[in-house]
């Protein structure tokens, strides 16, 4: 049920975002070999992957407006999702871009 309610490409969203959970402790290596996709790929996805969830979070919020309760629901599920993932995203790469002056 909650594959339906999702979505197969918000699910895919959604895992990709986790993955990039614990990169954020290897985005300071160096940048040879597999240090080139921490130190550089990831921070540079995790930025839009931030926006992308908090755009779509947002879309859901505008089609919960005046529908059926079955539909309204369907959506805040996917909301609650997106903000859950998006705000573990934040919390675990907030401390590299502040370290970088990023913020």
């Amino acid at each position: 049920m909650l594959l339906k309610q999702l979505g197969l490409v918000r699910i895919g969203l959604l895992v990709l975002s986790i993955l990039c959970y614990p990169m954020a402790f290897f985005a300071d290596m160096k940048p040879e070999g597999i240090g080139i996709f921490t130190a550089y790929i990831t921070p540079s996805v995790t930025v839009m992957l931030i926006f992308v969830l908090a755009l779509d979070a947002l879309m859901n919020r505008v089609f919960m407006i005046e529908r059926e309760p079955e539909i309204t629901a369907m959506h805040r599920t996917r909301m609650r999702a997106d903000l859950l993932v998006l705000a573990g995203l934040i919390g675990f790469w907030f401390p590299y871009f502040r370290s970088i002056g990023a913020l």
